[in-house]
């Protein structure tokens, strides 16, 4: 009866443990995307370049250009930068979603 007891107490712990959060390691995308920021990269070419550094600056784990009459899904992913570009690939915004 006692092992029972120790061994369901062991089992309590390792569950618990398992479900702690783990805090995200420095310098690493988050997946939290924040387009606050970025307005010094509006007007400028969406290069891969300039596309990879508003995404590690939004903190987003994802971005896509989004080309004027573009067919899109709508869902919404909190980690993903939207780059909205005009005909000529210039930027015009950042949304986040």
């Amino acid at each position: 009866m006692k092992k029972a007891l120790i061994v369901a107490f062991v089992l309590t712990a390792f569950a618990v443990a398992a479900c702690a959060p783990v805090a995200p390691l420095p310098g690493v995308p988050t997946g939290e995307c924040s387009a606050k920021g970025l307005g010094d990269m509006v007007g400028r070419y969406a290069t891969p370049s300039l596309v990879n550094r508003a995404k590690r600056r939004a903190g987003a784990s994802v971005a896509r250009i989004l080309r004027p009459g573009q067919v899109v899904t709508m869902e919404y992913l909190n980690g993903r930068l939207n780059v909205n570009v005009d005909e000529k690939n210039r930027v015009k915004s950042f949304t986040c979603g």
